[in-house]
């Protein structure tokens, strides 16, 4: 009998958390952050300055941009240790034209070097993917403290996640 009695009140306890830690009245939505319009994934290729050659005879890498973690007009570039090694902090110039820049001598974070990242534009759905879909362009020009005086180019498209657009 005390054995029953003891499952009864499990099983109504259980019942009672399922139905009052359920709170579909709360604001389902997250929002989003500052720099959100200039976040996601890329397929980038670095270019020597001529804008065509690519570097080092290098191929298209997956690059991220993402928001600081002050929520500002601050932004990440960062290419994930590849060979190019760019992980850097940079800011909207214009949220109307999706522009950017980094500081002079900004902390290049993989070399612990410093790269000045200028002339950064995203257009709206004015690249082609790998698959034939229209997305957006990004394109910025680099200064490494490694190579001084030499300027890289980076253009490139917007990763859509179909797998026809992956490398």
């Amino acid at each position: 009998m005390r054995k029953i009695n003891y499952i009864k009140s499990l099983i109504v306890l259980l019942t009672l958390s399922v139905f009052v830690s359920c709170d579909e009245t709360g604001d389902t939505d997250p929002g989003g952050t500052t720099t959100e319009a200039f976040a996601g994934d890329w397929h980038i290729i670095a270019l020597e300055n001529d804008g065509v050659t690519p570097a080092y005879g290098g191929d298209y890498n997956l690059f991220s941009t993402y928001n600081a973690s002050s929520n500002d007009e601050n932004f990440w570039i960062d290419d994930h240790d590849s060979w190019m090694e760019i992980k850097s902090k940079v800011q909207v110039n214009s949220f109307e034209n999706f522009t950017f820049a980094g500081q002079p001598d900004a902390e290049e974070l993989y070399t612990g070097g410093t790269v000045h990242v200028t002339n950064g534009q995203i257009l709206k759905n004015a690249a082609t993917s790998f698959g034939g879909h229209a997305v957006d362009s990004i394109y910025f020009e680099a200064e490494f403290d490694w190579d001084p005086g030499y300027i890289y180019k980076f253009a490139g498209h917007k990763r859509t996640g179909f797998l026809e657009d992956e490398l």
